[in-house]
C-alpha cells in the first residue's frame, strides 16, 4: 500500500480514480486529479506550509521520481503531462501535454510550456521560460526547435498510454467498443467515458463524432 503521510495538518487528496502505486509516498499538501498516476518508487514531498504538489488530470508521475515544494511557489504537473522515470523537480509548473525525459531537473521557478519535450537528462535551470511546443536538451537545457512532425504525435498520446495502463492496475477492464474502428487503419478503438483511442496508430477522437 502507498505510504500517505499528513504533515503539518495537511493529508495528500487523491481522487477515486487515480492510480497510486504500492511503493509510492505522498507526503502533506499532495493533490492528484482525476485519471492521473504515480508509479512505484517515486516521492512527492509537500512538506511546505504554504504551497502545494498538484498532480492534474491524467498527468503520470514515473518510476523513481522525486517531486519537492519550496518558498518559491507550488509544483504544477499540468493535465496530460508524462514525467520519465527518475526526473528531479521543484516548485515549477509543467505545462499540458508536455513529456519529460528520464532523469530531467526543472529547478525552482521554471516554466515550461505547453506540449513541449524534455530530452533525457536535461537540466531546466532556474526561472527559465520555455515556450510551448519546444523540444529542449542539454545542460542547462537550450531549445533546439520547435516540436512537430512523428515526435508531436508521440507527446500527444504518450499521457494516454498511462492512462490506460494505469487502469489495468486498478483491476479495470478497458472497454474494448467492438462498433468503433479507428478512421485511418482500421484497428479497434478503446472507449473510456466517450474517448475513442486507436490502439494500433493512437489516433482519438470523441464517439459522438461523425
Amino acid at each position: 500500500m502507498a505510504l500517505i503521510i499528513p504533515f503539518r495538518g495537511k493529508t495528500p487528496q487523491i481522487a477515486e480514480d487515480a492510480f497510486i502505486a504500492p511503493n509510492a509516498t505522498l507526503i502533506g499538501d499532495v493533490r492528484i486529479e482525476s485519471r492521473a498516476s504515480v508509479w512505484f518508487g517515486a516521492v512527492l514531498r509537500g512538506d511546505d506550509p504554504t504551497h502545494p504538489i498538484v498532480v492534474q488530470e491524467g498527468a503520470n508521475v514515473q518510476d523513481g521520481v522525486v517531486v519537492h515544494v519550496g518558498t518559491w511557489g507550488p509544483t504544477v504537473v499540468g493535465p496530460g503531462v508524462t514525467v520519465g522515470h527518475g526526473a528531479v523537480f521543484e516548485s515549477c509548473e509543467i505545462g499540458a501535454g508536455t513529456v519529460v525525459g528520464m532523469n530531467a531537473v526543472i529547478l525552482q521557478e521554471a516554466v515550461v510550456g505547453r506540449e513541449c519535450l524534455l530530452a533525457a537528462g536535461t537540466v531546466v535551470l532556474e526561472k527559465a521560460r520555455i515556450p510551448d511546443r519546444s523540444v529542449v536538451a542539454g545542460v542547462p537545457g537550450k531549445v533546439k526547435k520547435t516540436l512537430e512532425g512523428g515526435a508531436a504525435q508521440w507527446v500527444a498520446r504518450s499521457a494516454e498510454h498511462y492512462v490506460a495502463l494505469s487502469r489495468e492496475y486498478l483491476g479495470e477492464a478497458v472497454e474494448e467498443a467492438e462498433a468503433f474502428h479507428c478512421d485511418l487503419c482500421g484497428a479497434p478503438m478503446l472507449n473510456r467515458h466517450c474517448k475513442l483511442l486507436c490502439l494500433q496508430c493512437g489516433y482519438q477522437r470523441d464517439c459522438s463524432d461523425p
